[in-house]
């Protein structure tokens, strides 16, 4: 039986008191933030850790997927809205360049710094959004009513002063982990062994001749070096990502498992302390793997990990609908949806390999408001990761693209709720079109 101790309980000081509350500034976040602040409404916005961006920048992934839809070898977006924003800003500016084909698909490669600037520009430009960082979420205070239907007053964060609160009439869970709602005492759910996708580290590398590693065959060198000499890799394929600037690359060659060989559950304290050990140990490993193999890397040294795990599933809702694989891989149509994707089911589930199941050119799927209504709790939306899918669809859905696009109709549905008293999906929709989203 687990020890337990009783905490005193303490009082938190209301710091915002606002229209829609956002828990989580990860892509998800971000959509839902600015979707809600453009329309109007007072939004506070809480991110844990000291910059926004989520696995766009906490996990350095390197990669935008999702945005993209095959249209039989041209690619076009199928995540427009802030999703198309934030792609045409970093390409502008330089600092991402897409659509770059990759297997059956095409992704846009970033700077992760460019990205993290980014962020802190669209959400100041705001005046009606109120931003903490290290506002990492402790609880919540609900109502409930007799039905047994609970509706969210306040999310309470850990702050060096103590707890304290934001109060309002809307909130969006884009934590990752659905957090708000497993405080909540919402249904959640989470897979077991074999049924949970496994994290990654990833890393940079100075001092490539990144013309050297193109002129030697780029990525189908690498996966023949690390076939010939890379069996004590984590991973038997992988990736290593120029970001365009000057002998800069990131490293996409880890997958970070648990002691016991399964995926983690890094909402598990000491699991999740493992996995960061472990993935910077692994990420090393792999660097020196480069040096010593792989053409253009001879003068090469790794530089720095990402600051934290690229965690791909951990809990996630259980909502009015449940997106399914079938729902991913028959393009499923709803007349309540909020959203379209078209990245390939990706699992990094089982051994060394990645398993990828592509759609026909043209293919997508719909996403209906009804995955991001989590089960009673009357005004929360939930957006990125944490949706209301199962594993198989998840593979698909939970990257940063549709995050993002998940994101701004979860913070459209939330103001329409918080200012509107409207709780329809066509509503949703119909401003949707407006902020230039494409539902499909």
């Amino acid at each position: 039986m687990t020890a337990r101790i009783t905490v005193r309980g303490r009082e938190a000081e209301i710091i915002a008191d606002v229209d829609v509350c956002v828990a989580g500034g990860g892509p998800a976040g971000l959509g839902a933030a600015l979707a809600a602040a453009r329309q109007g409404a007072r939004v506070c916005l809480l991110e844990r850790y000291g910059f926004l961006g989520g696995n766009f920048t906490a996990a350095s992934v390197g990669t935008v997927c999702g945005l993209y839809v095959n249209e039989g070898g041209t690619f076009d977006y199928v995540t427009r809205g802030i999703a198309q924003e934030v792609a045409d800003a970093l390409q502008s500016a330089g600092s991402a360049f897409g659509p770059i084909p990759f297997k059956e698909t095409a992704v846009l490669l970033y700077v992760p710094w460019a990205a993290k600037r980014l962020f802190d520009h669209l959400v100041s430009e705001q005046e009606r959004l109120t931003l903490f960082l290290h506002a990492l979420v402790s609880d919540v205070v609900v109502a409930v009513d007799s039905e047994g239907d609970s509706t969210l007053e306040a999310v309470v964060v850990a702050t060096k002063r103590g707890p304290q609160a934001v109060r309002a009439r809307a909130f969006v869970d884009a934590t990752g982990d659905a957090d708000l709602l497993a405080f909540a005492d919402a249904p959640t759910t989470i897979g077991g062994p074999g049924e949970r996708q496994i994290a990654s580290m990833q890393f940079v590398m100075e001092h490539v001749d990144v013309a050297g590693v193109m002129d030697a065959g780029g990525l189908e060198t690498l996966a023949s070096v690390i076939a010939e000499h890379g069996s004590h890799l984590s991973r038997d394929s992988g990736a290593v990502l120029p970001t365009f600037r000057p002998g800069e690359v990131i490293g996409a060659m880890t997958r970070v498992r648990g002691p016991d060989g399964e995926a983690l559950d890094t909402t598990d304290l000491a699991q999740v302390t493992y996995g960061e050990l472990e993935g910077r140990r692994l990420a090393e490993e792999a660097a020196t793997f480069l040096v010593e193999h792989m053409p253009g890397f001879a003068e090469a040294f790794l530089a720095d990990t990402a600051p934290v795990l690229g965690v791909r599933e951990t809990r996630r809702a259980v909502g009015e609908y449940v997106l399914t694989g079938s729902d991913v891989a028959e393009q499923a149509r709803f007349d309540d949806a909020i959203a379209a994707g078209a990245w390939p089911q990706e699992y990094h589930v089982r051994g060394r390999s990645t398993e990828y199941h592509f759609l026909p050119p043209g293919g997508y799927y719909q996403v209906p408001l009804r995955s991001l209504r989590p089960l009673r709790l009357r005004n929360v939306w939930v957006a990125g990761r944490c949706v209301s899918a199962d594993h198989h669809a998840l593979a698909s859905l939970r990257v940063m693209g549709p995050s993002m696009a998940l994101g701004q109709a979860a913070g459209t549905a939330a103001v329409l709720m918080a200012c509107c008293d409207r709780d329809d999906a066509e509503g949703v929709r119909a401003s949707l079109v407006e902020q230039g989203a494409y539902l499909g």
